[in-house]
């Protein structure tokens, strides 16, 4: 962990920490003659609200028992045992997205139907996890959508069962051939490699479906808990714009199912990690650097708000490399769907809009409040508005002052000062061109938009990857057998009989 450095007014901080220090208050030019008045004894009905799974927060330990060493994944005969539970016997319902179209190259932004058909369902056994390293299969990061386009061709080679080899040994050759179109994906079809990301409902962890020979990101949720915390419509939410969006830079979702105890959603395996611990790493980034990232963000935020949907929780945490280098949009708890504005308080404190703290009602102009902020911390080193005391980041937010380091350019002050902007009808963004007002802005002036939708921009740091079952670029988390998770009361399982 790197020391935290004395701080002063002529030198704020430079280094990205666990817990970034407070920079002193020094003087600077408001952007808004609108004045802001806000004291200690002027509430905010605003909830305490943390960064949720980001490696800069402690993890929790989780209610669920960790696994014993006696104890295999794989014997879910064993725990129905103990448990006697009579839900347990009840049928898993699955959704298998049996069709994912490919990569449109073009800057039209349409609608993605995907069909879905429902596959079969599985007995008492569905819920059984084989804790086996599978064999690896050579296979690039774009494997799926080189499969997708392969489908006319029908895969008739059959799997075979081969000896588990550890991660670091060397991949067998000739791969057989195999499309989306042809896997059925159920529980017991998939091999746990390790934990790669925890939250609030559940955990995200490295999985291998052997008849795919495919590596994929298995996310399971209490459904216990989601009910709990009442974040049910959120959930769905998640679920149904995943599964209707379709972008270079957004996360894909591959199917997902449920049982009496857990949700599950599929998506690719990303193995370059998040981009918050990149920039940990660098510290900050050059304007080069800074504006790669920025700009593929930029396109992601685009295209879903040609689609009316908010991201709403845009973080380096939420953003994650693939094998090349490019980013991917990750994580829509937080997103939704609406052509008019929302009320909801939903997002992370450093990121948040100042009519969102306000409870004004906010749409797209929040998002690229959020890019704003997210474009100055990859510069900096840390967020525009930060400090110790959650009341003291709301009233820099809501003041709108901005205290720009010394090495900014006159075209990144300029761009900041614009889409940072306190009046989200006045914010760079908000007026019906969207993103393409941002798009011309003198900052960006050097991008190719085509060339980088079409992710023809060679990436300025590659993630450093050893295998297709790579997790270096992720923490360490403690695993827990997933399979122990409490049973939901059959009436909380029947929210989710769609899933």
């Amino acid at each position: 962990m790197a020391s935290i450095r004395p701080i002063s007014p002529s030198k704020p901080p430079e280094r990205l920490l666990n817990r970034r220090p407070t920079r002193a208050s020094t003087a600077s030019t408001p952007r808004s003659q609108r004045k802001v008045t806000i004291s200690k004894t002027t509430p905010i009905s605003v909830p305490s609200i943390k960064r949720v799974n980001s490696s800069r927060m402690p993890t929790k330990k989780s209610s669920i028992p960790s696994i014993k060493p006696s104890i295999r994944m794989n014997s879910c005969t064993n725990i129905a045992a103990k448990l006697d539970y009579d839900e347990l016997t009840n049928k898993m319902t699955s959704t298998a997205i049996t069709e994912l179209p490919a990569i449109r190259r073009t800057s039209k932004y349409t609608d993605t139907s995907i069909a879905r058909e429902n596959s079969p369902t599985a007995e008492n056994n569905s819920d059984k996890i084989i804790d086996t390293h599978p064999t690896q299969q050579p296979q690039n990061d774009n494997a799926i959508e080189n499969e997708n386009n392969e489908r006319s061709s029908s895969s008739s080679a059959s799997s075979t069962a081969s000896e588990p080899l550890l991660p670091s040994q060397p991949p067998p050759v000739a791969p057989r051939q195999f499309s989306l179109k042809d896997a059925q994906f159920t529980i017991e079809s998939f091999d746990i490699i390790r934990t790669v990301g925890t939250g609030t409902f559940g955990r995200v962890q490295l999985v291998y479906h052997r008849g795919a020979n495919t590596y994929y990101a298995l996310k399971s949720m209490s459904i216990k808990k989601i009910v709990e915390s009442k974040q049910v419509e959120h959930v769905q939410s998640e679920k149904d714009i995943l599964l209707r969006i379709d972008h270079p830079f957004i996360v894909r979702l591959q199917w997902t199912g449920h049982t009496n105890s857990l949700l599950y959603l599929l998506l690719e395996y990303l193995p370059g990690g998040e981009l918050f611990q990149v920039m940990r790493r660098n510290e900050k980034f050059d304007a080069k650097t800074a504006i790669f990232y920025a700009s593929e963000v930029l396109l992601a935020l685009d295209y879903l708000h040609h689609l009316d949907i908010l991201y709403r929780d845009l973080k380096p945490e939420n953003i994650i490399l693939d094998s090349e280098g490019h980013v991917r949009l990750v994580d829509f708890g937080f997103a939704k769907e609406t052509k008019e504005r929302t009320f909801t308080l939903c997002g992370t404190v450093d990121y948040l809009a100042p009519e969102v703290i306000q409870n004004r009602g906010h749409h797209k102009a929040s998002d690229w409040w959020a890019l704003g902020v997210l474009i100055f911390e990859m510069l900096a080193g840390y967020p525009p508005f930060y400090d110790n005391d959650q009341f003291g980041t709301y009233q820099k937010i809501l003041s709108g002052r901005i205290d720009f380091p010394r090495h900014f350019d006159y075209a990144a002050k300029q761009l900041l000062r614009k889409i940072l902007n306190t009046d989200q009808s006045q914010r760079l963004g908000s007026a019906k061109k969207g993103g393409d007002e941002i798009k011309r802005e003198q900052w960006f002036v050097s991008v190719s938009w085509s060339d980088v939708y079409e992710r023809k921009v060679e990436p300025p740091i590659k993630p450093k990857i050893i295998s297709l079952c790579d997790t270096t670029n992720f923490d360490a988390y403690e695993e827990l057998d997933i399979k122990q998770t409490p049973v939901a009361p059959r009436y909380e399982v029947q929210l989710f009989k769609d899933f």
